[in-house]
């Protein structure tokens, strides 16, 4: 193996984060993170690994998607629009935004829970795009966050529950009757917090 080959491959071990790059005609320094960021946020099709550097606000829509992000860790806490981090190859939604002010986009990854989102996640407006991931269990905590108003899941059974009872205005009420149905249905996994 030659010099060059060995510094490659010792690059993307590294991972690509967005220091140094420039979004909407800004460069992103080690600054960034406290500062808020006041429209959108647009690092997608970037090939990053990581979100580090990334604002802890943003006051439009933040697109992370088509990347090769595994975790979402130093996203940001607050987006003041859409929320997007689809085509990655994330397993979890940990470090997830706490509020998002338009829709949530976690298509195309390789989630098989939703477990806890309801603690992550606590307010949105509008749907949770979740389809095109292998998911198997623990949806019911979308039921929990504020704004949800639809979720769009690869298990159309699941799915068409889980719509009927959205947007929950009825608090855990609302829990307990989507989740009656779904373990009706024989969706006990999903069920589940």
């Amino acid at each position: 193996m030659n010099i060059l080959n060995e510094l490659l491959m010792l690059a993307e071990a590294k991972g690509k984060n967005l220091l140094g790059l420039t979004i909407n005609n800004k460069k992103i320094t080690e600054q960034t993170p406290h500062e808020p960021w006041p429209g959108n946020f647009y690092c997608y099709n970037k090939q990053l690994t990581s979100l580090e550097f990334c604002p802890k606000e943003v006051g439009d829509d933040f697109y992370g998607h088509n990347n090769k992000l595994t975790s979402l860790e130093f996203c940001p806490k607050e987006v003041g629009g859409d929320f997007g981090c689809s085509f990655n190859k994330l397993t979890s939604l940990e470090f997830c935004p706490k509020e998002v002010g338009g829709e949530f986009w976690c298509s195309f990854n390789k989630l098989t829970s939703l477990a806890d989102i309801h603690k992550r996640l606590k307010k949105m407006n509008g749907i949770f795009y979740a389809n095109y991931n292998p998911i198997k269990s623990n949806v019911i905590g979308l039921m929990l966050v504020a704004g949800c108003k639809e979720v769009k899941l690869d298990n159309k059974e699941v799915m068409n529950i889980m719509n009927k009872h959205l947007p929950n205005t009825k608090g855990h009420l609302g829990l307990l009757e989507c989740q009656e149905e779904l373990l009706s249905a024989g969706f006990e996994e999903w069920a589940e917090l």
